[in-house]
């Protein structure tokens, strides 16, 4: 069941924090699922880094992660960003349009921000550049899922500022991944090295 009217924001969350990020689909299936450690927030958002080994999973499927990530978690708005600075990875940056964003302690340590995710993606790809997937899906979804009208507009004006402000590399799609990249793959080292 999909958690509802959760706060946007992880009162007391700390630096190394287990966050698991969880996905959630419009009439209440289970998504994606992927764990990671909080890094701290900025005027962006939250920054979770999820290291090349993590677990990808979803009902039915399941993968080891094949190069570090960051997971974008913003204040405000309809999307999760996830972010990537290995060449081998076509994409460099995924942004889910998403509702009901909220963050939840869980009970015995770390946290858990959910979302529902809206089937639009705005993505940076090496190989093909900025453009919007899954518009069919979204089409479909909207249909036999009963998106209400407001969410459906909310959504696409959403799509339409985030192609724009990723094609222009306006931050925190620019240069900004990158500090936070390096306090990741610092705090996985010094975890490792305990």
């Amino acid at each position: 069941m999909i958690p509802s009217n959760l706060p946007r924001e992880p009162f007391g969350a700390q630096r190394g924090d287990m966050v698991v990020a969880r996905a959630w689909k419009y009439d209440g299936q289970a998504h994606w699922v992927v764990p990671g450690r909080y890094l701290g927030a900025d005027e962006h958002g939250h920054w979770i880094y999820q290291p090349a080994g993590s677990l990808v999973s979803r009902p039915g499927h399941g993968h080891l992660a094949q190069t570090d990530a960051l997971c974008l978690i913003p204040r405000s708005g309809y999307w999760v960003g996830t972010f990537y600075d290995d060449p081998s990875e076509d994409y460099r940056i995924y942004l889910d349009l998403a509702a009901q964003i909220g963050w939840r302690e869980l009970a015995r340590g770390g946290w858990e921000v959910n979302s529902i995710d809206m089937d639009l993606d705005v993505i940076e790809s090496r190989s093909r550049g900025v453009f919007l997937d899954d518009e069919d899906e979204f089409a479909q979804h909207t249909e036999s899922m009963h998106y209400p009208k407001t969410l459906v507009s909310a959504l696409r004006n959403q799509a339409t500022f985030l192609l724009n402000l990723v094609g222009q590399g306006q931050a925190p799609f620019d240069q900004t991944m990158n500090s936070w990249f390096t306090r990741g793959r610092a705090a996985s080292t010094d975890a490792r090295s305990r």
